[in-house]
Order: C-alpha cells, then structure tokens, then sequence
C-alpha cells in the first residue's frame, strides 16, 4: 500500500505538467491554478473511463495474473523512474515504466505473452506523437484561417477553450495511465479501494510537487500564445482518448509532447526547442527498455 501510495504521487507530480504545462506556460492560468484543473480532469477520467485500460497487462499482454512479489516489482520500477524525471524536471512516459516492468516480471516467471497485443502497443508508443503533431498542426493552420478579431475576445475566447483542453487533458491521463495502473494493484486491493488511492495520491502529487514539470512543458518545449496552447493540448488528448477507446496504453507525456511541437510547427521550426525534444525522445526510448531489464533482474533476486 505504501509503495502504491508513493508511487501515485510521484505520477501525479511529474504528469501534472501535461494538463497544466500549456495553460500555465500561456499565462492563461497561474501554475496552482493549472494543476487544480488536472486533478479534476484525472479523477473523472479514472472513474468514467479507467475500466478500459485495467486489464492491458494482466489478461492482455500478460495472459495471467502476478503475484505481491510482482506487482511491487512493477510499482518500485516505477516508483524509481519517475523519481529520476522527476528530478531531472521532464515528463516521464509513466505507462511504459509500468508496462515494460510488467513484461520483464512475465518473462522471468514464463507467463505466456501475448506477442501481437505487446506489439500493437509498441507500435502506438512510436505512432502516437506523430498523430498528436498532426492534428495539432491542422488545429493551428485552420485557426489561422480564421482569426478571432480584436486582441480582447482572442485572448478570452482561447484562454477558455485551453482550459477546457487541460480538462480534457487531465481526463484523457486519468482514463488511460491511471487505469493502466489500476489494473496492477486492484487483484490485491479490490476496484473501490484502488480508484479511490489511485485519484487520490496522483492528485495529492500534482499538487504538492508538479510546478517543476510543468514549468518544463509550459516553457521549456515551445513558447506558446493562447491559439497554440489550445492546439498542442486537444491534439494531444485526442490522441490518447482514440487509443483509450481501444485499451490500448500510450503515454500522455509524449502525445501532449507531440501536440505542442505539432502547434508549434504551425509558427515555424524555430518556435520549438529541439533539445528539450530530444531528451524527451530518449528518455521514450531508454524508460520501457529499462524497466523490461530492471523487473527481470529485481524478479530473480528476489
């Protein structure tokens, strides 16, 4: 219970900059403002939606169920990932730690996988970025097609629809990453017990410790007027909401990534901070490989 307690938080803290990142990093929002707007949308999403992404693991990827020992694998494995991006200030893909933790701990033990599910997930990790850019990108050219006139009704009509994105955004996460990690913990804590922990650490998280990631992904990707604010952030959360429909899990971290450099490109290349993008790219890459690696050692010793 602990370490599930710790490990929300920590998720909370480094994933608040997704929903609140663009509202803050446009100055629509102060940054406390921001992130009571990302609990909201996250415990609606967790208890709306969370349901469609609990069995990905167990009975989806991994066709059978883990034991304590595993499952506080997967929750330490995580628990130290987030904690290193935490620190580093960059929005880590929490839904790759948790889901190649899992594997590792499948393969030590020599639960069946099944290959074409794990597949079809990797596969999304890598499309789901582009997908956001795209759709950002066509959000920001139409609305330059047609621009909402005078400095006053722009600023209120976008500072409106980019709260509403963060909400949507907060919703999308608390669907998909924190159904993901429902489904680890409810074999031993039952549904009611999990959402409720679950909601309620990721949102504590957010609150007490998720201005340092949000500041990264308000400030350090793209700088962003109210327009792009709004594109980058329902490219995004649409992206996660159409693979939510399917169970299938993607990071919210790298879709809102993609949705900003989308927006951005709307402005020009230079409008986007390439080395901020590269480290989150590696960080894609390394997170999942990691943890595959980690769980399978941590489950032999143990």
């Amino acid at each position: 219970m602990a370490l599930a307690v710790l490990t929300l938080v920590m998720a909370g803290a480094n994933n608040a900059g997704n929903s609140a990142g663009t509202i803050a990093g446009s100055r629509i929002l102060s940054y406390e403002k921001g992130i009571v707007i990302f609990v909201a949308g996250l415990a609606l999403g967790a208890l709306l939606e969370g349901d469609k992404l609990t069995g990905a693991i167990q009975g989806g990827a991994v066709k059978g169920t883990f034991g304590t020992i595993s499952v506080e694998i997967v929750l330490f494995i995580a628990l130290m990932t987030i904690a290193i991006a935490t620190l580093a200030k960059l929005p880590l893909p929490i839904s790759q730690a948790i889901f190649g933790a899992s594997i590792g701990c499948g393969l030590f033990l020599g639960l069946p996988l099944n290959i074409g599910f794990i597949v079809l997930v990797i596969a999304s990790w890598g499309g789901a970025p582009f997908v956001a850019a795209f759709i950002s990108l066509v959000i920001t050219k139409l609305l330059k097609r047609k621009p909402v006139k005078g400095l006053d009704a722009t600023v209120v009509l976008f500072g409106l629809l980019t709260l509403g994105a963060g909400f949507y955004t907060a919703y999308t996460f608390g669907a998909n990453t924190l159904g993901l990690f429902i489904g680890i913990i409810e074999g031993s804590l039952g549904w009611p017990v999990s959402i409720t922990l679950t909601v309620v650490a990721t949102g504590l998280g957010a609150l007490l410790l998720g201005q340092r990631v949000t500041k990264t992904v308000g400030e350090g990707i793209a700088s962003l007027s109210p327009p792009l604010a709004f594109a980058s952030q329902l490219g995004g959360a649409l992206t996660v909401h159409i693979f939510t429909q399917g169970g299938i899990p993607v990071s919210i971290s790298e879709s809102i990534t993609g949705g900003i450099v989308g927006s951005g490109l709307g402005r020009g290349v230079s409008a986007v901070s390439r080395q901020t993008i590269l480290r989150l790219v590696a960080l894609s890459v390394a997170t999942p490989t990691l943890s595959v690696a980690a769980a399978w050692m941590l489950q032999a010793l143990l």
